[in-house]
């Protein structure tokens, strides 16, 4: 698939016509079945990009507007160039059409998919997986994403339903931490948490009336924390499986918060009593 973007273009003679097969595939990777079935997503922005060349995180191609030469895009250029990694220079009318964000940087790039197991989670050293159980706002699961990585979680499991975490706004939610935290995807909440219990992990689920407080529970152990639907939260069928059912206390006029916020608080909570050991 990536012969479709080696075309010989530069900085003074860049593509231009949003017909080219390059383009067409560049913009073929807005569809979820298309990632998945080509292994590949888009990161955008000049940070994400030199974070991606600099660690060798599967960058396949850059895709340029001329303009990345003016300024501090320079390092990506030059980093492209040590590691081999083609640049396809596009006009900056293309690159505002092909990009997904509102007011795009000159720079985009093709990432590989990493692939990730359970049993890279299960057997990661710091014992914190968070699972996400049908989450639907891709902002939500890129900051979850963002923050597992901040407090040194194993990473993140999603199940089925839940928004595909390489959606573009889910990359840029995460700030580059879908480069480098374990993403995978289960087959069911169940069998996974069934799983984790097998292999000495705790499971634990925030729900707005848990027993227990997310202060009051021990987080040192090897720990599974699952988060549910932004609306409806987790149903009682969904809970079998799980050991703790926690909750954040709140003031009386409040009656949930923010998923992401919610997994930030639980995430650095469990940071914060593992740092005290």
């Amino acid at each position: 698939c990536y012969t479709l973007l080696m075309e010989r273009t530069s900085p003074h003679d860049p593509l231009s016509s949003k017909s080219n097969k390059a383009i067409a595939f560049l913009a073929s990777l807005s569809d979820a079945k298309v990632r998945r079935k080509e292994k590949a997503f888009i990161v955008e922005g000049v940070k994400m990009v030199e974070e991606a060349l600099r660690d060798r995180l599967g960058v396949k191609e850059v895709i340029a507007a001329p303009s990345l030469t003016q300024h501090h895009g320079k390092g990506v250029i030059k980093l492209a160039e040590k590691h081999g990694v083609p640049i396809l220079w596009v006009s900056e009318r293309l690159m505002d059409q092909v990009a997904e964000s509102k007011t795009p940087q000159p720079v985009m790039a093709v990432v590989e998919m990493r692939e990730p197991s359970e049993e890279d989670l299960l057997n990661d050293s710091a014992g914190l997986i968070v699972l996400c159980h049908h989450l639907q706002d891709p902002g939500n699961l890129g900051t979850i994403i963002r923050t597992a990585e901040a407090v040194g979680a194993s990473g993140v499991a999603i199940t089925p339903h839940t928004v595909d975490p390489w959606n573009a706004r889910a990359v840029r939610g995460s700030m580059g931490s879908i480069l480098r935290v374990p993403v995978v995807k289960v087959q069911s909440e169940h069998q996974f948490l069934r799983l984790c219990k097998e292999r000495g992990y705790q499971t634990a689920a925030l729900v707005l009336n848990g027993r227990e407080t997310v202060f009051e529970m021990d987080l040192t152990a090897p720990t599974v924390v699952m988060l549910g639907q932004e609306s409806s939260g987790l149903l009682a069928e969904e809970l079998v499986d799980i050991d703790h059912r926690i909750r954040i206390p709140m003031a009386d006029t409040i009656d949930s918060l923010n998923v992401a916020t919610s997994a930030a608080i639980v995430l650095y909570e469990a940071l914060r009593q593992r740092m005290r050991r």
